[in-house]
């Protein structure tokens, strides 16, 4: 076991400080729309399969019921699926704001996804929200740096962040 000096812990906490201080807004996606996409889903779903299957001459042959509800079933579990894998990820998705720049983060599993971009090198910023995220309080938030926009997505309170990122964007230039 080694001991640190007093002047490393001073600069390590110096540091955390610095780190603190840098750091003006940390924020989570919502997962309040995925929900609601993955409730459609189930419930047109199952209400699809349920009718398909409780009436087999539906569709003429009952075969072909029989078919277009295992179709109907199968669409439904993989949209299922891919919508709980969404809600992961955001549900681990951390999007960070500091002094100098935009930080998206996420970690799955084994896999660590990080994209950030500093203000000094971004070409433009924009806030996109449709009438239904502006009434449950989220939206999107498009930063383009050239290579491509890094996209903060189900953002709550985006007119809060979207005016930070502005006004870093101004300190920066």
């Amino acid at each position: 076991m080694t001991q640190k000096s007093d002047t490393e812990t001073e600069s390590e906490a110096e540091e955390q400080r610095e780190t603190d201080e840098t750091e003006l807004l940390r924020t989570r996606p919502t997962i309040r729309p995925t929900l609601v996409r993955l409730g459609v889903v189930l419930v047109v779903g199952l209400a699809l399969f349920g009718v398909l299957r409780a009436r087999p001459r539906l569709l003429g042959e009952p075969s072909i019921s029989k078919t277009a509800a295992l179709v109907v079933a199968l669409i439904t579990l993989v949209l299922v699926i891919r919508f709980v894998v969404r809600i992961i990820i955001l549900k681990q998705t951390t999007y960070v704001i500091t002094a100098d720049r935009v930080e998206l983060s996420y970690e799955l599993l084994f896999r660590v996804r990080s994209k950030g971009v500093r203000f000094d090198k971004l070409r433009s910023h924009e806030l996109n929200q449709n009438r239904v995220q502006s009434l449950l309080g989220y939206g999107t938030l498009s930063l383009n740096r050239g290579l491509g926009p890094i996209r903060l997505e189900n953002v709550e309170e985006p007119e809060l962040v979207y005016r930070t990122i502005r006004q870093c964007v101004r300190q920066n230039e």
